[in-house]
């Protein structure tokens, strides 16, 4: 176990900072965060993070890690290599699911910041619906997606999940509606896992939701019309 205290820079509603945060609840190791504006970026960070986004993870006095998938597999290694499988195989069929939850996690950063009708939103809506019953019909989580044991394709297919509930009040289509018994179950289990729960503010949900209400798409005009309501409420 590294006891190396690390830093880590990002967005307090960021899925990909979300992500690393996990691993590193997961995995007992000790950091620090600090979360800035990404409509204010400080100049410093185009320094560490050639594309100017975060996450970025400080490993040394003047070192930095950035992209998330990089991150997380680095302090997963360091740790022990606790949360990929140890099989070749197994573990590039985990990397191949994760870059297929990061295409949907795309499809739902169009739907908060550039679709400007409500099909647009509908017909992203139901790309998720049926991106996901792809996932349940080939990747079904059996306890986990990783097997008995939480790992980081659970992680980052958590940081997928957490938006549903915000995005359903934006369309007809409603996602939650249309999840797998097998999907729900898995949701349910892993939403109050403490790492999960500690990745994000305590009002998550209603954060999120003043946050898309502030963008130009039908999502914020949406949100911005009917009031922000947490959902379930």
């Amino acid at each position: 176990m590294p006891t190396q205290r690390y830093k880590i820079v990002g967005h307090r509603l960021c899925p990909y900072v979300q992500r690393v945060v996990i691993v590193m609840l997961e995995r007992g190791i000790a950091f620090d965060r600090r979360d800035i504006d990404l409509d204010n970026k400080p100049q410093w960070l185009s320094g560490i993070s050639p594309s100017g986004q975060v996450p970025v993870l400080q490993v040394g006095h003047d070192s930095w890690l950035f992209e998330s998938g990089v991150i997380a597999r680095y302090l997963d290694r360091m740790s022990g290599n606790r949360m990929m499988p140890a099989d070749p195989l197994a573990c590039a069929r985990h990397e191949a699911w994760m870059s297929y939850a990061d295409g949907m996690l795309n499809i739902v950063a169009r739907i908060i910041y550039r679709e400007a009708n409500a099909k647009g939103v509908r017909d992203a809506m139901t790309d998720l619906v049926s991106r996901l019953k792809i996932v349940d019909a080939r990747f079904s989580p059996n306890g986990y997606f990783s097997g008995l044991e939480f790992g980081l394709v659970d992680a980052v297919f958590v940081t997928l999940f957490r938006y549903f509930a915000v995005l359903d009040l934006v369309s007809d289509v409603k996602v939650q509606a249309e999840l797998s018994d097998s999907l729900r179950g898995w949701w349910n289990m892993v939403r109050t896992r403490p790492s999960v729960s500690a990745a994000v503010p305590r009002e998550y949900d209603s954060e999120l939701m003043e946050f898309i209400a502030a963008k130009n798409s039908h999502a914020g005009r949406v949100l911005a019309r009917t009031g922000l309501r947490t959902p379930g409420r």
